[in-house]
């Protein structure tokens, strides 16, 4: 027992002794065992202040944010979602090595030749690993939205030594209201409509670019929203040469040099892309049309310039059946000049010998897919897809088949490094578990077909597994 709790055992039999031998009355009694009382409580205060000190103090409450999996930033009304996954690719190519994504299946080594017949090829990678960062805050001008978003699939990379791979910027754009503003899907897509793959690139047949924009949408309520952007038209020129293809774009974008010299090739982005898009969700699916207009422009600051004008439009729809168990999903589209969205060129190609009498023609496409996808239990379930592209390069040229280089004895025309595909297509099927939410483990036999112009077809035939890791 300590000094103090003495003094108040001590201060407690005084009162009581003054209350047996003195003649004090009962008020003064009751007054001193009052005070007594008060001091006792003053000292257990005491000694809860000083045991507070001694214990840690205990952790800030994380407040839940506005959206699921998110928390409000301490001190603001914003709330925060750090998100992503890693994921693990095991690949075997039975015939060529494809490289880590099916999709651009133009690239196809046709059979027979060198590369065609370098066959069987594994390897594994965690290229496909991401990681996002996502912001919502409330405002006087609606929600405020920001969304930073970036893989490992990017160029420069190796696995030699340190098995490393860049970092590459996927999305990353601000929303305010509804009017939205930096990289993202292109508005003229149709995720809604795309299956679940393994394979990185997906099916034939789809729309796949993201990309710089502004982007404003309307909402008319009931799901149905009216959404209108403009776009990075994205062309790059590329000088070209005898027996050469020049092309214009990163991905697709081409002119294909004719027979009779060099045609050195400039294409400045005159106007960004325009494209609308209407859609419709219900509690169980979504249908969305899209219509897109762009410039394509040949122009080698001297003689050579023509310029022409692409369109396409696109509609995509999926739904889930038997009680979520089932879905299916449909997209097509159709156009002229598109091939940039489509990951299948050319764009356009270049008819006429160098000169003001050179013309640019931009070339029609059509490509679409249809799949589905099956829950056999809570925890397995199953997707199959095929998918399609045909590019009429040739009735595109004024001199037809016999215009095309490789055909007419000039050498092939090289697009990513390849020959030229015309009719393409995929068929995915796979099996994925998940005995957590957060984890897929898969497998899947992907085959790809490339109907090229000027060489032999090409074909792909793929064992793919995965392993998904989700936070």
């Amino acid at each position: 027992m300590n000094r103090k709790k003495l003094t108040l055992v001590g201060a407690s039999a005084a009162v009581s002794l003054l209350a047996a031998s003195l003649p004090v009355s009962a008020g003064e009694i009751d007054e001193m065992r009052s005070q007594l009382q008060d001091l006792k409580d003053k000292m257990s205060q005491l000694d809860k202040m000083r045991d507070s000190k001694r214990r840690i103090a205990p952790a800030a409450t994380v407040e839940s944010g506005a959206k699921a999996r998110s928390w409000k930033l301490p001190g603001t009304n914003t709330s925060m979602q750090i998100g992503g996954y890693a994921k693990l690719d095991l690949i075997y190519d039975i015939n060529a090595n494809k490289g880590d994504d099916l999709g651009r299946i133009q690239t196809t080594a046709p059979e027979g030749s060198a590369a065609g017949n370098r066959q069987g090829n594994f390897r594994l990678h965690a290229r496909q690993s991401r990681i996002f960062i996502r912001t919502w805050s409330p405002t006087d001008w609606g929600e405020l939205a920001t969304h930073i978003e970036g893989d490992f699939e990017g160029s420069g990379g190796n696995q030699l030594i340190s098995n490393s791979n860049s970092f590459r910027l996927r999305h990353a754009y601000g929303r305010l209201g509804p009017v939205l503003a930096g990289q993202t899907w292109t508005t003229f897509a149709a995720l809604h409509a795309l299956p679940e793959t393994l394979d990185f690139g997906g099916p034939a047949g789809q729309i796949f670019v993201r990309q710089g924009q502004i982007r404003y949408t309307h909402s008319f309520g009931g799901g149905t929203l009216l959404m209108l952007s403009v776009e990075n038209p994205e062309v790059l020129p590329i000088g070209g040469g005898p027996g050469s293809t020049s092309v214009v774009g990163t991905l697709a974008v081409t002119t294909i040099v004719v027979p009779g010299g060099a045609v050195p090739v400039a294409g400045p982005d005159g106007l960004p892309d325009f494209v609308v898009r209407l859609q419709h969700r219900w509690s169980s699916g979504m249908v969305s049309l899209a219509g897109l207009f762009r410039q394509l422009q040949v122009n080698n600051g001297m003689a050579t310039h023509d310029t022409t004008f692409g369109w396409g439009v696109r509609f995509g729809f999926s739904h889930r059946f038997n009680d979520r168990k089932t879905t299916v999903g449909f997209q097509a589209f159709y156009g002229r000049g598109i091939a940039r969205y489509t990951l299948a060129g050319p764009d356009a190609v270049l008819n006429g010998p160098a000169g003001p009498a050179a013309q640019l023609d931009a070339v029609e496409q059509a490509g679409g897919m249809v799949w589905i996808q099956h829950h056999w239990t809570e925890t397995i379930r199953s997707n199959v897809a095929y998918g399609r592209n045909w590019v009429n390069v040739v009735d595109s040229m004024t001199a037809g088949v016999a215009g095309l280089p490789g055909k007419s004895g000039i050498g092939a025309i090289a697009l990513f490094g390849g020959p030229l595909g015309q009719d393409m297509w995929t068929v995915h099927a796979n099996l994925i578990w998940s005995p957590i939410p957060q984890v897929d483990i898969g497998v899947e036999y992907s085959f790809a077909f490339a109907g090229l112009i000027n060489a032999a077809n090409g074909k792909t035939h793929r064992i793919q597994a995965s392993f998904k890791y989700a936070f």
